[in-house]
């Protein structure tokens, strides 16, 4: 009876080693992934470009634009309240939701231009030749698609609508360099977001 007490503390330390060694590779395993997933540029979960991939593009693509002078348009898209689906239907259906606006995306832009998955619940289109009143047109269509999406919870049966805030930023008028796209449609963003939601709001700098 003595060994056996004796002996259980130690089998328990090699239980709490052996958790701490599972967890550490887990930790790896997913920074692997994570290393992966960037340098193949593409998104695991939507099999879009990620946002390496992306920021790639639109640097090669504005000079392009710049050199050969045609307007170049940034859209960006943020999915209205997908963090409450996350919290009160779960992740798997937030997932799903994300997928169906990707492809969403995907089948309402030309094959030259490129969406991609900016990250979290925010999605991101080059849209060349393009100008700032093309792509809200563009960036509406989108807004009217999503708004009428339904996805299934599982669990419930339930139908789950959502939609989106759109903003638009557009060289020359906004910005001559992707950081400055990127500014002027983020800033484009907070505008739609403080309007509600589920709008297009052109940025109106420069």
């Amino acid at each position: 009876m003595q060994k056996g007490q004796a002996a259980k503390p130690d089998f328990e330390k090699v239980i709490r080693e052996k958790d701490r060694e599972i967890d550490r590779l887990r930790h790896e395993l997913a920074n692997a992934q994570a290393r992966l997933q960037e340098l193949t540029g593409s998104d695991l979960l939507t099999t879009l470009p990620n946002r390496h991939a992306f920021k790639e593009h639109l640097t090669h693509s504005l000079k392009r634009a710049i050199r050969l002078g045609y307007s170049l348009s940034l859209m960006l898209i943020d999915l209205d309240c997908l963090r409450d689906i996350n919290l009160k239907y779960g992740h798997e259906v937030g997932d799903a939701v994300l997928i169906e606006v990707s492809k969403i995306l995907r089948s309402s832009v030309r094959e030259i231009d490129m969406p991609a998955r900016w990250g979290g619940e925010e999605l991101v289109a080059v849209l060349h030749e393009t100008d700032a009143e093309g792509a809200a047109n563009v960036a509406e269509r989108v807004r009217r698609r999503v708004a009428k999406l339904e996805v299934k919870d599982p669990r419930s049966s339930k139908m789950i609508s959502m939609t989106a805030s759109l903003a638009v930023a557009s060289y020359p008028k906004h910005s001559c360099d992707p950081q400055g796209l990127l500014e002027a449609a983020c800033e484009a963003m907070i505008t739609a977001k403080e309007k509600g939601g589920n709008v297009v709001v052109v940025a109106n700098k420069g």
